[in-house]
């Protein structure tokens, strides 16, 4: 029920791939060539492997009812692992997560903004994402990056996060 002038869409329509797409109303977009005097164009407009990448994404998702309830429960319990671990660490901490995504960061809470998450001990994130790397686990390497779980992530490689990251933050 959007009802927008003009929309955009990311890599999400190429189910991660490097793609865009745009649309909106008959009179914004008959100015586009060929009907119109806007010419637009791309050097991977089309791809057909982003395409076809996307296209699959979208009927999984379609095709699979349960796949973001499933998505949001996996990201809930590395959420609630990581903030049990620190806290039992005496590690001062803050997840912030929204559905599938989740960022960590080494301070006090909340984290709202910038300058909020500038608070953050950035040196201990290094520590901790180096810890984690040498176990295997690749997470973003900054700690102003989200973590963005992906719907192929399931309870045995949650529990190897956590375990992870229970050592890891041993040796903090």
């Amino acid at each position: 029920n959007i009802d927008a002038d003009l929309v955009t869409y990311g890599k999400i329509i190429g189910a991660g791939l490097p793609v865009g797409a745009f649309g909106g109303k008959k009179e914004i977009m008959e100015c586009i060539a060929p009907l119109g005097n806007v010419y637009q164009a791309g050097t991977l407009s089309g791809n057909p492997v982003a395409m076809a990448s996307g296209l699959t994404m979208l009927n999984l998702i379609t095709s699979d009812k349960s796949l973001y309830n499933n998505l949001e429960k996996i990201t809930a319990s590395i959420e609630i692992g990581l903030k049990e671990i620190f806290k039992r660490k005496g590690i001062p901490h803050t997840v912030n997560r929204c559905g599938s995504m989740f960022t960590l960061f080494f301070c006090e809470g909340p984290v709202r903004n910038l300058g909020e998450a500038k608070n953050s001990d950035t040196q201990l994130f290094a520590r901790f994402f180096h810890g984690m790397l040498n176990e295997g686990i690749y997470m973003a390497p900054s700690q102003f990056e989200t973590a963005f779980v992906s719907s192929a992530i399931g309870q045995s490689e949650v529990d190897l996060f956590l375990s992870s990251a229970e050592k890891v933050t041993s040796n903090l």
